[in-house]
């Protein structure tokens, strides 16, 4: 089998059964190729060699732009991998061992409008609609890798009229009735800067890939405190903890307290049947300051026997 139709079988495979990640690495001088499900690891059915699993990994780095010849740098990438019907859009990530050895992920990104977002609680997701829909400012979202915050804030991005910029490293769903911007190092268009360059644009919603670093953390609150209504990912393990995170990358929190209306934490479960479902816990900080803690509402789908 050629490594192009390998690597068509492998992505319309992770499509049709909608996996999350494909992983090809080497372990014990072998390759090993696996996807990832709703933390369920499901190896790929056949072997493949050493220098297969080779060839498919600078095949997916040429297509998405990246130096094949580089096997030691962490490397990022994004592409629309054509299918026969459609183009399903990846993330790429390589890194190399200390052997020297090369392991790629690719994140399956999902069409927006094939996605469902299913929730233990919908009044809760319906609830943050209402409140994000009141107040500009800025609202952050926090949650494991993969558990569905970039679909979320599009989709709430999408209830709501006016014009939408987004800024992601890379882009990872296409939304054509947004103005979508992706950071590039290489020409200086950082996430600081085109945070500067879509406020001339005058966003109705500014959507934050994510907040890595004081600079963009300091970026993302300017733009909420000129009156935008902005969206932000950010890595914590609560929501305390998020707010907490972002103090720490600012140093203080008086501007912050000026202009945080929200925070927004989920992680994606199994229920009883198996399908996978979002539980969601948040704290608002004006109007009626609605909350619910993450322990109360794991504690309350324990309750009424909805996780397995």
């Amino acid at each position: 089998m050629s490594i192009e139709r390998l690597s068509n079988e492998l992505i319309l495979y992770g499509v049709e059964q909608k996996m999350q990640d494909l992983y090809i690495y080497f372990l014990n001088e072998s390759a090993s190729v696996y996807y990832r499900k709703d933390q369920k690891m499901v190896p790929f059915e056949n072997e493949l060699s050493v220098e297969t699993a080779q060839q498919l990994i600078a095949r997916f780095k040429y297509l998405g732009e990246m130096d094949v010849g580089e096997k030691r740098k962490a490397q990022l990438g994004a592409i629309s991998y054509p299918l026969e019907n459609r183009q399903q859009r990846l993330r790429l990530s390589t890194v190399g061992d200390y052997r020297g050895k090369e392991s790629l992920v690719i994140r399956f990104l999902h069409d927006l409008k094939n996605e469902s977002v299913d929730y233990f609680f919908t009044e809760d997701a319906r609830l943050i609609a209402q409140n994000i829909l009141q107040k500009s400012g800025l609202y952050l979202f926090s949650g494991p890798t993969g558990s569905g915050k970039t679909t979320f804030m599009y989709h709430l991005a999408q209830k709501m009229k006016g014009q939408v910029i987004t800024i992601e490293d890379p882009v990872e769903i296409e939304e054509p009735n947004f103005l979508q911007l992706q950071t590039n190092d290489k020409i200086q268009q950082t996430y600081d800067q085109l945070i500067k360059l879509s406020l001339r644009h005058r966003p109705d919603i500014l959507i934050i890939g994510e907040i890595r670093d004081t600079l963009t953390a300091k970026a993302a609150i300017r733009a909420a405190l000129t009156g935008h209504k902005v969206f932000a990912t950010i890595h914590a393990k609560g929501v305390a903890e998020t707010k907490n995170r972002l103090i720490d990358l600012v140093g203080e929190s008086s501007e912050l307290d000026n202009c945080l209306m929200g925070v927004i934490y989920q992680e994606l479960f199994l229920d009883v049947k198996g399908n996978t479902k979002a539980l969601l816990s948040y704290q608002f900080f004006e109007g009626e300051r609605a909350h619910k803690s993450w322990e109360d509402a794991y504690a309350e789908i324990i309750r009424l026997g909805e996780i397995q």
